[in-house]
């Protein structure tokens, strides 16, 4: 039982760190997992989460690209809905569950990490020489 508690959290861990690079998509994320069911407009997101339209865009765009939100037309307005596929359906609704403190504490993580390394660099700290040697074995 608690193996699939560890690896239900790994699994949110990733999904946080790919999804929710920014605050209006967390923010996005957070209120289909509460609104699950419902579809909004651009307009009524936008009030909902006080931000701009263009940030809006951009959060809903990747998230439509990402297959975690779907849209639909009606009249020839945009409505946008939580995705029908169980499975991402399933992880925002999860992250839904976590309260305050273990949503931060799991972004909080990600930000350590992002900042101890840089993509392809090793980890800050790493003694010079070993990336020396690193750099001879890569052929750089």
């Amino acid at each position: 039982m608690e193996t699939a508690k560890v690896l239900t959290e790994e699994n949110l861990y990733r999904f946080l760190e790919q999804h929710e690079n920014n605050r209006v998509k967390r923010e996005l994320l957070a209120f289909w997992g509460i609104h699950p069911n419902a579809k909004f407009g651009r307009r009524a997101i936008c009030y909902a989460l006080d931000c701009g339209k263009l940030e809006a865009d951009r959060a809903l765009r990747a998230l439509v690209e990402a297959g975690l939100i779907d849209t639909h037309m009606n009249n020839g307005l945009t409505l946008y809905s939580l995705t029908r596929d169980e499975a991402k359906r399933r992880m925002v609704l999860e992250l839904a569950t976590l309260d305050w403190d273990q949503r931060q504490l799991m972004l909080k993580r990600i930000e350590r990490r992002d900042k101890s390394t840089e993509p392809g660099m090793l980890p800050k700290g790493m003694l010079r020489h070993n990336q020396q040697e690193l750099a001879k074995w890569r052929g750089v």
